[in-house]
């Protein structure tokens, strides 16, 4: 059998490879931590069917290539608090705790 393939299916191939590498790190950083095992059997699904329908994904540099950058870029917004600072919790006050902060309610 001679498969004979069109002059763009190969740079398609690379940049769909690469756009699923460079993504499948924050499919799983940005799940809530409860799914994010099944946020991992997701993209492990996505790169299956990529090697069932295009080509093997392990063998493509495409592939390691997207996932350092993903994986890099992941680490980094991550160890920077995504851009935005957080704001400071104030100490909670005990909900039945009237004379918390001094004052008795009295007026004089």
């Amino acid at each position: 059998m001679n498969v004979t393939f069109v002059s763009g299916c190969g740079r398609v191939n690379t940049i769909l490879l690469l756009v699923i590498a460079v993504l499948s790190p924050w499919t799983v950083h940005l799940a809530p931590p409860k799914q994010r095992p099944l946020a991992l059997v997701g993209v492990v699904a996505v790169f299956l069917l990529y090697g069932i329908f295009a080509a093997n994904p392990l063998t493509r540099w495409e592939m390691w290539a997207g996932l350092a950058v993903g994986i890099i870029s992941v680490l980094f917004f991550a160890s920077n608090g995504g851009g935005r600072q957080r704001p400071s919790r104030r100490p909670r006050r005990e909900p039945f705790d009237d004379n918390a902060d001094g004052h008795t309610g009295e007026i004089r």
